[in-house]
């Protein structure tokens, strides 16, 4: 009876140590996936494996620098690499005794070719731009757009005076006079502001202008602001309470490798953190080295939209 009792103690007394050890391993690795996640975001993220294939990948076209001849099939292999979004930047002539300038007729040109292939346009429209051109531009092409991106950074927005900065008063009553205009249209459109990584430092002004927008951009260009950006985008989307989208997104480098690990990493970092997409900086660019047209980053990016989105053509 007593080697019983002592051999069914000794079962008890063994289970409960396996099952402790296991308890302990389950709440170590708890605690360890918890630290990672809010002292090292970019480590988690960038090696999870989350479903997100919904996520939107754009690009901005600078079609101005190319010929009318070319705007057509430039739009049509965006298209076929699988871009979402094409991002703009508004430019036009509203004169009206030259309706058919040399940009206006670009303009058509883009927007007929968006418009075949069903491709989503993100307007920017530049922090000083007069009421009255944007006014022209909404009511000849406005029907086109998705997107409007009303300031661009405005946390360091400089104005017509060299070096003098908005003051915060100035960014809140510009933006408002910008969102009154656009509004007047009555655009199917979602607004937004895109923020550079200094937004930090003027946090109040993403908080005064999120409640008109439907969601925030954040930029990021730096290799180190790409490791930091997890924890900038978690703070915007908390003070702002709106779904952040990475607006500008590249390096500018004549490294293409470089620029292509680059700009792989943040799309896995991104898109599994569960963002709505990530639009890259530039098509083309005729001034720095941010282009990824005719390189191997076009080809990096074609490839990894194919692998890792709802690509459709």
């Amino acid at each position: 009876m007593n080697k019983i009792v002592s051999g069914t103690a000794h079962s008890i007394i063994h289970f409960t140590n396996r099952s402790l050890i296991k308890n302990l391993l389950v709440i170590s690795f708890c605690v360890l996936f918890f630290f990672v996640q809010v002292f090292f975001p970019y480590q988690y993220y960038v090696s999870a494996q989350i479903d997100n294939s919904d996520f939107q990948v754009g690009i901005h076209y600078v079609f101005e620098q190319d010929e009318e001849n070319q705007i057509f099939n430039e739009v049509e292999r965006i298209h076929k690499l699988g871009f979402k979004v094409i991002r703009i930047t508004m430019e036009c002539d509203p004169n009206p005794l030259d309706y058919n300038n040399i940009q206006n007729r670009r303009n058509d040109i883009f927007f007929s070719a968006v418009n075949s292939y069903g491709l989503d346009v993100a307007l920017v429209i530049k922090n000083l731009e007069s009421t009255s051109k944007v006014d022209y531009y909404l009511s000849r092409w406005g029907n086109y757009l998705r997107y409007i991106q009303i300031f661009n950074e405005p946390e360091l927005s400089s104005t017509w005076s060299l070096g003098a900065m908005f003051t915060d008063d100035e960014v809140t009553s510009k933006f408002n006079i910008m969102y009154g205009i656009i509004e007047s249209h009555d655009l199917d459109v979602e607004y937004y502001t895109n923020f550079g990584i200094g937004y930090i430092l003027r946090s109040n002004i993403p908080i005064e202008l999120a409640p008109k927008l439907n969601f925030v951009g954040l930029d990021v260009f730096m290799d180190a602001f790409l490791v930091t950006s997890p924890h900038f985008i978690q703070n915007l989307q908390k003070i702002t309470n709106r779904d952040v989208i990475i607006s500008e997104f590249g390096m500018s480098t004549t490294d293409q490798q470089v620029r292509s690990e680059f700009i792989i990493k943040g799309l896995d970092l991104f898109k599994n953190m569960g963002l709505p997409g990530c639009w890259l900086v530039y098509w083309n660019s005729a001034y720095d080295s941010y282009g990824i047209r005719n390189t191997e980053t076009e080809t990096k990016v074609g490839e990894w939209i194919a692998a890792n989105t709802n690509k459709i053509i």
